[in-house]
């Protein structure tokens, strides 16, 4: 019952394609035949954790065994989540429909504070009970990994268990052992979480009991002797085995939509207020050889146009020349851009600079973090002010028109000085090299202290405070080549305090939820006055989370966390930035002594400059071959849009063609210039929601390819509800004539009334005016467009247009203008365009 409602549902919502799941690569398995049912739970709307390559990644890793079965689930958008509040449909998963709490595990995504309350949210629309002591059954055994993991107190009393670090082999070890003993343990919760505690990386929140001393500051003391640090789960090395070669392809638009190509992962270069610099080393990088084996694989199973390199530090990648060589030669007739996010200026070779003249541009960006070369110093961000200034003008001599600056506000030991000098910096570089339609982007965000960090006892910068500074910024960054963007201060305010919280934090999410805060990461629904309420009632005092500086000897929340970096390194580093003493990169240098490798097991994985081998080579010319324009011809294709495929877009349905397209292997033609687009075209834009068994595409393919090879090819690439049903070269003369449609329109509710619908016939005329794209005044007779209205039965007509004026008028139209039926009632019924008469 709940699969059908909520079926019904998505013809409500904005976006349904949020929710319909059968994405191109998503893998269904039968639950029954599986041992254990894992689901992957990303608290945050579909288009951002779509994106998410760690998610992607464990999907993939899970779903290879055989014997478990990985579905996922996403935070619903507010409108879907009243929908499911008023049906009282929980959450169901993507590929099955599956109910979270039906699942053996749920892992959680713990990536940003601010989705903490989208957490208990997803719990509460699928009855799953918050606190982990109110879930006395071993199972759905609730997990939690990603970087807020490693201060995992606020979530503490929520969780049955956290991994810490690299989750591919941890999320393996853990679901075998779940296998194990669902056949031979006693059933008993706290059997199954002790015998996880032996796994690397696996921190189990009861077996450590929270005690408070008079000032509040918490205290963990162990359960068990011989569990009292939890390390930190590592993966030694970055091969094959583990990327993703078969992404799912979401529907819509996702925030990332392109191949993300993960290089390396760690980061060296020592930012003392960079967490993800410290809780991922060492540097892992991946093997040319591989990478273009993995870029190869991936564009064929995806289709994808753009490639996305990914690292903390794109730009220290040692064969990153070579890499962007191989991948633009690889991408011929594949992809249009590889986004290069952000490079160094030292790096920046003539070498590297000839090949990226050849990408298409996305974005880029530079970090100064700070304005003047001082404050730079003391957070041990090696960049000069000529380095910074070289990059600029590089950047915009290799043909970027944007550049975003990132600034942080509040870094420890700035002074008016060091604030005032984002502005000067900023001025000098977009009055020197932004020039004709090149702009900058400044970006000014709270310095928010995290975990693991030299910096984590250092206080944040009040509420207030921030103000005044983005105000100064907003008064002083005025400059016509200039754009400032800042996160809101509030926003800062209730992350830095989730980012250090303890346990008593459990009572206030609980609070902030009941009183409805959502998706507090996102502007338009962040809602600052309900969190100051739940501050009150819980009498939680934000304040002693961000503001307060924490001494030497104060007991941290996390302490019970080893992230590998030695405790005395993170201290001897704060004490180095207090002198604006450097520590160099040990990439390039001796060993600074963090802590973090032990040489054997665990140690920076770097790769030689490599030269062109003979596999890179066959990987390489496999690519799609490129003919001249008179190898193409012009093909008419029908094709069928049913079921759940009714919810594409007409930008979506492109975007699904053309990369079923190249997924294919059928070879289609491209416009020309810098940025090549497949020359592909709709003979009509069907609405969202509306069916049709057939509709026509125009596309222009290698003219010797027979047709059945044409649709066999595609049909087993499109996703399901999309079938091509007929191909032949285009002709002009023979072109069918689709200015009338029938359209068989069902209702769920009720029908119209047959003496409204004879009124309607009956009319001379029924004239409505509205405006056209142009935003002109149009006049359309309505009765004019509709050719006949016919009873099939008690709650289904059929509607027989045509168009008026060269307009196609949609039975909606009709509908909702002359028969005044309400919006939802609409959108509830099935209308399917059957056939161009």
């Amino acid at each position: 019952m709940h699969k059908q409602i909520y079926q019904d549902i998505l013809a409500l919502v904005q976006t349904p394609t949020r929710y319909t799941g059968n994405e191109i690569n998503a893998v269904k398995k039968d639950l029954k035949k599986v041992a254990l049912t894992f689901a992957l739970v990303f608290p945050d709307l579909y288009e951002i954790g779509t994106s998410h390559f760690g998610l992607q990644i464990l999907y993939s890793i899970l779903n290879n065994h055989k014997n478990i079965a990985a579905e996922r689930f996403f935070m619903p958008a507010p409108d879907m989540e009243a929908y499911l509040l008023e049906k009282k449909v929980p959450c169901l998963s993507m590929e099955s429909q599956r109910q979270l709490k039906n699942f053996d595990i749920i892992g959680i995504s713990l990536l940003y504070e601010l989705n903490f309350t989208n957490i208990l949210a997803m719990f509460s629309l699928s009855q799953v009970p918050f606190y982990s002591r109110e879930r006395e059954e071993a199972f759905p055994l609730i997990i939690g990994g990603g970087p807020c993991a490693f201060n995992p107190e606020p979530l503490a009393d929520f969780f049955d268990a956290f991994v810490i670090g690299d989750g591919e082999e941890a999320a393996v070890q853990i679901s075998n052992q779940v296998i194990e003993f669902k056949k031979q343990g006693d059933g008993q919760k706290k059997t199954l979480l002790r015998l996880l505690s032996k796994i690397d990386g696996v921190y189990v929140p009861s077996f450590f009991e929270p005690f408070y001393n008079e000032n509040g500051i918490q205290t963990l003391s162990p359960v068990f002797e011989d569990y009292k640090i939890v390390k930190r789960a590592f993966l030694p090395a970055l091969t094959k085995d583990n990327f993703p070669t078969s992404p799912i392809l979401p529907f819509g638009k996702p925030i990332h939509d392109r191949l993300r190509l993960e290089i390396a992962r760690g980061c060296s270069r020592g930012c003392r207020f960079c967490q993800a610099g410290m809780i991922y080393r060492p540097v892992r990088e991946r093997s040319l050889e591989d990478l273009i084996e993995i870029a190869h694989t991936s564009l064929k199973t995806t289709g994808h146009s753009d490639i996305s390199l990914l690292s903390l530090s794109t730009g220290d990648y040692s064969n990153l020349p070579q890499l962007m060589e191989k991948l633009l030669d690889l991408s011929q007739g594949y992809c249009n851009a590889i986004s290069l996010p952000s490079i160094r200026a030292e790096k920046l070779t003539p070498e590297l600079m000839n090949i990226i003249k050849k990408v298409r541009k996305t974005g880029f960006t530079i970090a100064p973090e700070a304005g003047s070369q001082r404050l730079r110093d003391i957070i041990n961000k090696n960049l000069t002010e000529e380095s910074i200034t070289a990059t600029v003008e590089n950047a915009f001599k290799l043909g970027w028109k944007n550049i975003k600056l990132y600034f942080m506000m509040g870094l420890p030991f700035e002074t008016s000085e060091d604030f005032e000098a984002i502005c000067s910096l900023s001025k000098r570089l977009a009055s020197s090299y932004a020039k004709g339609k090149a702009t900058i982007n400044v970006s000014a965000n709270s310095f928010i202290p995290k975990a693991h960090t030299p910096f984590q006892r250092c206080p944040q910068i009040s509420l207030d405070e921030t103000k005044e500074k983005l105000q100064y910024l907003k008064d002083n960054l005025r400059h016509k080549k200039l754009n400032l963007k800042w996160q809101s201060p509030e926003m800062s305010m209730i992350e830095g305090v989730w980012a250090r919280g303890d346990r008593k934090l459990s009572k206030l999410l609980v609070e902030a939820f009941e009183k409805g805060c959502r998706l507090d990461g996102w502007n338009d629904k962040f809602d600052f006055s309900l969190w100051q309420k739940a501050f009150e009632e819980t009498r939680i005092d934000p304040l002693f989370y961000t503001s307060r500086k924490r001494d030497e000897e104060e007991p941290l929340p996390w302490d019970v966390i080893d992230s590998g970096v030695l405790p005395d390194f993170l201290k001897n580093e704060f004490q180095k930035a207090k002198k604006a003493s450097f520590t160099p990169d040990c990439r390039e240098n001796d060993c600074t002594g963090c802590g973090v490798c032990d040489f054997k097991k665990i140690k920076p994985v770097l790769y030689e400059i490599q030269k062109t081998d003979k596999k890179i080579d066959l990987i390489q010319n496999a690519g799609l071959k490129k003919l001249p324009d008179d190898a193409f011809k012009k093909f008419e294709l029908s094709f069928s849009k049913l079921g759940k495929a009714r919810f594409f877009g007409h930008l979506e349905l492109a975007t699904i063609f053309q990369r079923a397209i190249k997924r294919s292997g059928l070879v289609a033609k491209y416009s020309q210039g810098f940025n090549p687009l497949m020359q592909l075209s709709f003979d009509n834009a069907l609405p969202v929601g509306m069916e049709s068994e057939e509709e026509i595409l125009f596309i222009y393919l290698e003219k010797n390819m027979a047709i059945n090879t044409i649709i066999d090819n595609l049909n087993k690439t499109l996703p399901e509800g999309i079938c091509i049903t007929g191909c032949k070269p285009f002709n002009r003369l023979k072109r069918k004539n689709t200015d009338t449609s029938s359209y068989i329109i069902k209702f769920s509710d009720l029908c119209l009334e047959k003496e409204r619908v004879a009124a309607f016939l009956s009319l001379p005329e029924f004239i409505v005016q509205d405006l056209s794209k142009k935003q002109k005044i149009r006049s359309t007779d309505l009765r004019k467009a509709v050719k006949n209205i016919s009873f099939i039965d008690l709650q289904t007509i059929e509607m027989v247009l045509q168009k008026y004026n060269e307009r196609n008028v949609r039975p909606t139209e009709i509908l909702t203008k002359y028969f005044k039926l309400d919006e939802n009632l609409i959108k509830k019924a099935r209308i399917k365009k059957i056939t161009c008469l």
